[in-house]
């Protein structure tokens, strides 16, 4: 054939493309389409082809992010900066590997950032981050900077007022008696307020509602005037609407606490801890959480018996205390705990440390503090030779009082060896009464300092101080880590020490980087003294139960808020098993 149709081709083109499918058909097209030179008068030929390749339903996830990127690249000339960022933001979401459509939306960033933002503000550069990414950040901060960020006018005023309101206080009446603070009928009144409109806030907003995580509830005080029986009703309308709480802390008479139980158990199923201070104790054997993991409970009343066999394997911290309780070793499943801490009895016989060491192995936390009428030292002596508590972080072994027969002078030897070289203890206490002839019965004497310097990782310390110690002597054999120090025995009535004398001889070798001192039974009328003479380069004071900074702490912040001020003064050790 010497004439050659020039239309044959196309016509080819055209023949051969109608037995393709329509997967191949756009394959074909797209191929075509990246031999174009991205030119003006080509837009709308790519568009309308692109378009058309896009309505293919059974199109794989690699076709559609080429034909993205493709059309991608044809705004982008065009000067349609946005369109083209929309193209490449759906081709990663097509194919998220993809490197090519990663590239140009990289290329184009700044761009687009100018053409939302034409004239930048130092504000505006702020919002660079999204809500989430500060929220990452706040996360790591103490509530004391969250409530300073509530007054910033940025984003972070809204994610610090999330975060903090994760974890409610509700102070139905005024503080107990037991407390210390002073009831006022303005303060009072306050507190019922207060209450009240965080409870409507929870009624009546489902996304506030949403946010809260902890709950405590604070109702010590006698209902004389039916406040509290109002605020328990309207408790019961807003803990529905609470889906998200995990953690809920109860101090209150035995009246109207289980029926709040009750709907906390049937509206929370997720519940992760739960802790009860109930002076005057009730029967709780018949609550039922499948996913209790915490347990606290101060009483005077019945042990909790049922209810711990009913949750022994879920549980994996738990907290008792009264003083006349022995340790529920046969209701609790210890190889599955992390933390116990314990207040109560140490009755003959008792083999309560030879259970905890012996089956603990996932143990962190263990505090002791025991009416001891047993000799223990035999159970510490035959577990140093055997690794025992590989985990643990935080040991406290403190003796409350101890019957006349018991005499067990190897037991605080037997501690200090099971203690030695254990470096990864964090924090530390052993404390004994003031009396000597006490300290005589149970070995507590200036050798057990001794094996502090092995402990290079302990950061909190609270001890008694043994009076054959020089005071020259002990503070240097604090461990160079130790942030917080409590010193326990110090000023009692009936010490012939000279307290400034002795504050002048510790301060040499005391730790530079310490930021708090607690003195149990120091003076109140001397408390500057230590400062002065002692400790001058602390943060943060305790005497007694009473906290100092530049002054007295009011009583609400270190009865309630302790924990919360300690962390922002970078002394979070100062208490390690404090009730929750």
């Amino acid at each position: 054939m010497d004439t050659f149709n020039p239309k044959i081709l196309d016509a080819s083109i055209r023949d051969v493309a109608e037995c393709l499918s329509d997967n191949q058909k756009a394959d074909l097209l797209l191929y075509g389409l990246r031999n174009l030179k991205y030119k003006r008068q080509y837009k709308t030929l790519i568009e309308n082809a692109i378009q058309a390749c896009l309505q293919i339903h059974t199109l794989n996830p690699e076709t559609v992010a080429r034909a993205r990127i493709l059309r991608a690249r044809a705004r982008i000339d065009a000067g349609s900066v946005l369109g083209a960022q929309d193209d490449l933001q759906a081709a990663l979401i097509a194919e998220p590997d993809n490197t090519e459509a990663t590239a140009l939306l990289h290329q184009r960033s700044v761009a687009v950032e100018k053409l939302l933002s034409p004239q930048p503000t130092v504000v505006s550069r702020s919002h660079k981050f999204s809500p989430e990414v500060w929220r990452e950040i706040a996360v790591f901060l103490p509530r004391r900077d969250l409530q300073t960020l509530l007054f910033v006018p940025h984003v972070l005023s809204r994610v610090a007022s999330q975060l903090l309101f994760r974890e409610l206080h509700l102070h139905f009446s005024s503080s107990d008696p037991e407390d210390g603070i002073a009831e006022g009928g303005s303060e009072k009144e306050g507190d019922v307020r207060r209450s009240a409109d965080i409870l409507t806030r929870v009624i009546t907003d489902n996304s506030f509602a949403c946010v809260v995580k902890t709950l405590r509830i604070y109702a010590l005080k006698p209902d004389k005037d039916g406040s509290i029986a109002f605020q328990t009703g309207m408790l019961a309308n807003a803990l529905p609407k609470m889906i998200n709480l995990r953690k809920v802390h109860i101090s209150s008479g035995p009246e109207g606490v289980m029926p709040v139980l009750r709907i906390v158990q049937a509206s929370s199923p997720r519940l992760s801890a739960l802790s009860l201070h109930i002076p005057d104790g009730f029967d709780i054997g018949n609550l039922e959480f499948h996913r209790i993991g915490h347990f606290a409970y101060r009483t005077n009343g019945e042990h909790p018996i049922s209810f711990l066999n009913a949750h022994r394997n879920t549980l994996r911290t738990i907290h008792l205390e009264n003083p006349g309780w022995s340790f529920p070793s046969e209701c609790l499943s210890i190889r599955h705990l992390t933390h116990i801490h314990f207040l109560g009895q140490f009755p003959p016989n008792s083999r309560t440390i030879e259970e905890i060491f012996t089956n603990g192995r996932q143990l962190e936390c263990l505090s002791l503090n025991c009416l001891l009428d047993c000799m223990p030292s035999a159970q510490f002596r035959s577990l140093v030779s055997t690794p025992v508590l590989p985990f643990l972080r935080d040991f406290t072994f403190s003796i409350s009082g101890m019957t006349r027969r018991v005499v067990d002078r190897d037991l605080f030897p037997a501690i200090a060896e099971f203690l030695r070289d254990r470096k990864e203890l964090r924090t530390l206490g052993l404390m004994v009464p003031a009396g000597e002839a006490v300290q005589r019965q149970v070995g507590f004497d200036a050798s057990l300092w001794g094996v502090l310097p092995s402990l290079t990782g302990l950061k909190g310390l609270c001890i008694t101080y043994p009076r054959d110690l020089a005071p020259g002597l002990a503070s240097w054999l604090i461990p160079r880590t130790v942030r917080c120090l409590t010193l326990d025995g110090i000023g009692v009535t009936g010490s012939q020490r000279d307290l400034k004398s002795f504050l002048q001889n510790i301060r040499a070798g005391i730790p530079p980087t310490l930021r708090f001192i607690g003195m149990s039974e120091f003076p109140m009328g001397m408390v500057s003294m230590i400062i002065e003479h002692g400790f001058p380069m602390v943060r943060l004071m305790k005497v007694g139960p009473q906290y100092w900074t530049l002054e007295p702490w009011p009583k609400r912040r270190a009865t309630y808020h302790a924990a919360e001020w300690l962390e922002w003064f970078g002394c979070e050790e100062a208490q390690p098993t404090e009730f929750c």
